[in-house]
């Protein structure tokens, strides 16, 4: 009978939320430094501008389950952004001049997902403040699809010619596998409100894959495609505030962040063009891809949303 008329202490949770996100994305300086270097090799100069960021929102979805002193967790954080950048790149290929300034149009997603298990070091035996310790394994993955139209300009003595091209959907994918661990500190402050905080660490590894294709309207074309291997480490750092409208239902604020940095390495490129493929583009290669580079990307969201929570025995 007491058990019929008193919530259990155990329980299931499922929490939702969205919101405005920033987002800077690990394959920003990449993609700026290639520009660089490829100017540089050409005996020219090479840039891309800083990445335009807009519409950046930010997702939260979480299944948890409590039970005893245990703490099991589905969780899926997701970023999305639209960018726009140009880019501008003059050098020599075969004693002609070669310049080209393109415009990129693209759409960003991260997705991290994890599979966590948690122990409260206080094992319950407090009311009102809980602390777990986390460990479990994550995935990273990042899209970053993008369209690009360019003007390229070829003059050599007096001659010289223009050719307008576009590109289809190009893609730069990431998947990474990671090990995290971590600290989940949840206090209630009063009966309706609610502090939680979240601190965690992560390691692991995964590939790398980008594809480029740029059509002239006079029938040239450019290929590239990258295949290689990433290792990357990262940073989380969440605070929130729940507000419990009843013993069921809750709504929560909660500032997320999180920081990486990604080591690519044995990238192996493949290259192809109507005009065939210079020494200086294959060094480029040799700089920029197979010797791995270092990036650093962030995100960080306001999410706003509610949480069900069902007692059992």
């Amino acid at each position: 009978d007491l058990q019929a008329e008193e919530p259990g202490p155990n329980e299931l949770q499922v929490s939702f939320g969205l919101g405005p996100s920033n987002y800077a994305s690990q394959m920003e300086p990449r993609i700026q430094n290639e520009f660089l270097f490829g100017g540089f090799l050409l005996n020219g100069a090479g840039f891309a501008q800083d990445w335009k960021y807009s519409g950046s929102s930010g997702q939260r979805f979480r299944l948890a389950y409590l039970r005893n002193a245990w703490l099991f967790e589905l969780e899926q954080q997701t970023y999305n952004a639209d960018v726009a950048y140009s880019s501008f790149v003059q050098g020599t290929i075969n004693s002609a001049t070669v310049t080209r300034t393109s415009s990129v149009t693209a759409e960003l997603e991260m997705r991290q997902t994890g599979v966590l298990a948690g122990f409260d070091l206080l094992q319950r035996k407090n009311a009102d403040l809980s602390v777990y310790l986390l460990f479990g394994f994550r995935s990273v993955d990042e899209e970053f699809l993008n369209e690009q139209t360019a003007i390229t300009s070829v003059s050599s003595g007096s001659a010289s010619i223009v050719v307008p091209g576009a590109s289809p959907v190009n893609e730069t994918l990431i998947f990474q596998g990671t090990l995290f661990t971590g600290f989940d500190v949840q206090y209630r402050y009063s009966s309706q409100i609610s502090l939680h905080l979240r601190l965690g660490l992560e390691s692991g590894s995964g590939d790398w894959e980008s594809t480029e294709l740029l059509y002239g309207t006079d029938g040239s074309f450019d290929f590239r495609k990258e295949l290689g291997q990433t290792s990357m480490g990262g940073l989380q750092f969440d605070f929130g505030v729940e507000y419990a409208l009843n013993p069921d239902w809750s709504l929560f604020l909660k500032l997320q962040t999180h920081r990486l940095w990604l080591q690519t390495s044995r990238v192996l490129p493949l290259t192809a063009n109507s005009s065939g493929i210079s020494d200086s583009q294959r060094l480029q290669d040799l700089v920029l891809t197979y010797n791995g580079a270092r990036h650093e990307g962030r995100t960080s969201a306001v999410i706003m949303g509610f949480t069900y929570r069902y007692h059992f025995w």
